[in-house]
């Protein structure tokens, strides 16, 4: 029997994301030093020489493995221009890499604060897809075919896959047909995807494994009521993911994310002691304007009672509605 505790990760991205990812991966190798070995497998696409070279530097420092997989090559079946950035899909391909049956995904605006060896030991015989729930506008849930009985996951910060499940399954060439058929722009793009595919075949992990922006926003029963949803987590288990993360993801509503400098968010140190420590320990941050709507929601966040920004999700849905004529 082979009790080696084996990681299999994957990234996916661009070259201007490399720095981010680089450090995702720095605390990925950081927080799981007593796994007996951690593959990561990055999605290239078009990263160049130099931040390969200190991708590689951080694996050797650890005494892992890195494998480069050239994304235009594994998504070439995918025949559709895509709105968004071709590496948002490449976690769909990743059952080509025939030598892993079990794989942890990861965005690259994340950093592991612990270990994940738990993970492996998740009962995924029947699951394709493990992942924590996420908070969504009720329009984009409905609009990929579920309903507010179901339990919507993100698909950043960790999410485990049974590549094996979806390669009998042929869950790749699924995920392929309903990118085709929003002509390369489906609702929420790999994830709606992921959610629509996966939808009878999902498990919820602890919120500890990705710990998002509303976790800290609101209590659980104001987020309930936000996003219309029958199930979600308890308060405690939030508050305990909050004291000891596993896994924090720095989206960018609300905080800003963590390479900038007015970002705000609580957990936001974690993100530039890691920066410290990398190769790219001498990029400057620098201050990034967020957008019009964003800097709307974020004053009435701040200024107005909660009523007043349930008004507001109550319109972003309405708006959705109309302007798409589903009534």
């Amino acid at each position: 029997m082979n009790d080696l505790k084996v990681l299999n990760c994957a990234y996916s991205f661009m070259d201007n994301y490399a720095q981010h990812a680089g450090l995702s991966i720095l605390s990925l190798f950081d927080n799981n030093i007593e796994a007996d070995e951690i593959n990561v497998y990055i999605l290239d696409n078009n990263i160049c020489e130099d931040n390969k070279t200190r991708l590689n530097s951080i694996a050797k420092q650890y005494n892992r493995n890195i494998i480069f997989i050239d994304l235009a090559q594994l998504t070439s079946k995918m025949n559709v221009e895509t709105h968004f950035c071709r590496s948002t899909y490449g976690k769909l391909f990743l059952a080509q890499i025939k030598e892993v049956d079990l794989m942890l995904t990861f965005d690259c605006d994340t950093i592991v604060t612990g270990s994940l060896l738990e993970l492996l030991n998740i009962d995924m015989q029947d699951a394709l897809v493990a992942g924590v729930q996420d908070t969504v506008n009720p329009y984009f849930v409905y609009k990929i075919g579920l309903s507010n009985d179901d339990r919507y996951i993100n698909c950043g910060g960790v999410i485990l896959l049974n590549l094996k499940l979806w390669r009998e399954l042929d869950i790749e060439n699924k995920c392929i047909d309903y990118v085709i058929s929003y002509r390369g722009n489906p609702p929420f793009v790999d994830q709606g995807t992921v959610n629509h595919v996966c939808r009878d075949r999902k498990k919820i992990l602890p919120p500890e494994y990705n710990l998002i922006n509303p976790m800290f926003m609101f209590p659980v029963e104001k987020i309930k009521r936000l996003f219309r949803m029958k199930t979600y987590y308890s308060q405690n288990e939030i508050e305990n993911a909050k004291k000891k993360p596993k896994v924090i993801h720095f989206t960018g509503e609300l905080f800003n994310r963590p390479w900038f400098l007015n970002c705000s968010h609580p957990m936001k140190q974690i993100y530039l002691d890691y920066l410290a420590k990398s190769p790219w320990k001498n990029y400057e941050l620098v201050y990034k304007q967020v957008s019009k709507n964003c800097r709307i929601q974020n004053w009435i966040y701040y200024h107005c009672p909660f009523y007043i920004y349930e008004l507001m999700i109550r319109f972003i849905h309405l708006r959705h509605l109309l302007q798409n004529r589903v009534m």
